[in-house]
């Protein structure tokens, strides 16, 4: 992805036409599965977010929207009573960078289905990793692995364990790290801590496909997690007749990223060569009751500025769809 400056890219002719392609592509296969698109300021007047980017208009301190599933969830609290069940948004969000070569503004599109019945959850999880399936060959992208995982998997035995918030901050960072040596010594004398450690070690097994979910029967939490298996098995189920060519699913028990935000099942797609992930999402059942809305939401965002720059370095995993523009 063609840039003047590390922070703020400056798409060049081949990489500004490619991002509109993208755009234009996915936004057509959102809309033919039913979703609307939604346009949300990109000025935000509650900047609670610390990563966001802030500035002045007079005495009033407003922020660069740094977050579609955010705004567009503000949005749809204030203005609908019932919820519209599907919207699709493209754009821009702007993140203050953790480290120097990540860019500030960055391209996204993405997808959110709501509903307010609760029993119309796994459809809704299926319906949405399906469409990101669809991803890769959308883009002319000709490899690329769909991790699945649940956040709820940590989430439930800590809360049942009734882990201090730095406490289960410290074991999730430790988790992410993949080193259950660490997850031990934050735990320390904890009276949870042999329980929580058997469980990170299942958690932490080799595993894929619907038989990884037997690492789960070496939990404590086992009984407490039936739900989330059993969830996790039909979805695996469900997707494996239409996995395209080139794709591949993937289980990761262990996957923890983002814990402070999803509740359920996650989805991250990955490709060969990229340093991150392409596209990420899952379920998010505690965003709308925040915004007092009892409503359940999932999504997804694909993350178009990592794959310009994959596009620019790696054209040959690429087709004539995703790498020329015609």
């Amino acid at each position: 992805m063609a840039t003047h400056t590390p922070h703020f890219p400056d798409l060049l002719f081949s990489g500004a036409a490619r991002l509109r392609r993208w755009e234009g592509l996915l936004m057509a296969l959102l809309a033919d599965a039913g979703y609307q698109e939604l346009r949300s300021s990109l000025v935000m007047r509650e900047p609670h977010e610390k990563a966001s980017l802030r500035f002045f208009d007079g005495d009033h301190l407003l922020a660069l929207r740094w977050d579609y599933t955010t705004a567009l969830a503000r949005m749809l609290a204030k203005r609908f009573a019932e919820p519209p069940p599907r919207v699709s948004y493209a754009g821009a969000v702007f993140r203050r960078a953790n480290q120097p070569w990540e860019p500030v503004e960055r391209f996204e599109v993405g997808c959110e289905r709501i509903h307010t019945d609760k029993a119309i959850r796994d459809e809704a999880d299926v319906e949405l990793a399906r469409l990101l399936m669809a991803v890769p060959a959308t883009l002319g992208l000709r490899a690329a692995i769909l991790q699945i995982g649940s956040a709820a998997l940590l989430r439930r035995p800590m809360e049942q364990e009734q882990l201090p918030k730095a406490l289960a901050d410290a074991v999730t960072r430790a988790l992410l790290r993949r080193a259950p040596h660490r997850v031990k010594e934050a735990l320390g004398g904890h009276p949870a801590s042999p329980r929580l450690f058997a469980h990170v070690e299942a958690l932490l097994s080799e595993s894929d496909g619907i038989g990884g979910l037997q690492a789960l029967d070496r939990s404590p939490y086992a009984g407490l997690l039936e739900d989330e298996r059993e969830h996790l098995r039909k979805t695996l189920e469900a997707l494996s007749p239409f996995v395209p060519e080139g794709l591949r699913l993937r289980l990761d028990l262990a996957d923890v990223q983002g814990l402070d935000f999803y509740t359920g099942p996650t989805l991250r797609l990955y490709a060969p060569g990229a340093q991150q992930e392409l596209a990420a999402g899952g379920r998010y059942d505690g965003l709308y009751p925040e915004l007092g809305k009892p409503w359940f939401a999932a999504g997804f965002c694909v993350r178009l500025s990592p794959l310009l720059d994959l596009a620019e370095t790696r054209p040959d995993l690429f087709d004539s769809i995703g790498a020329e523009v015609q």
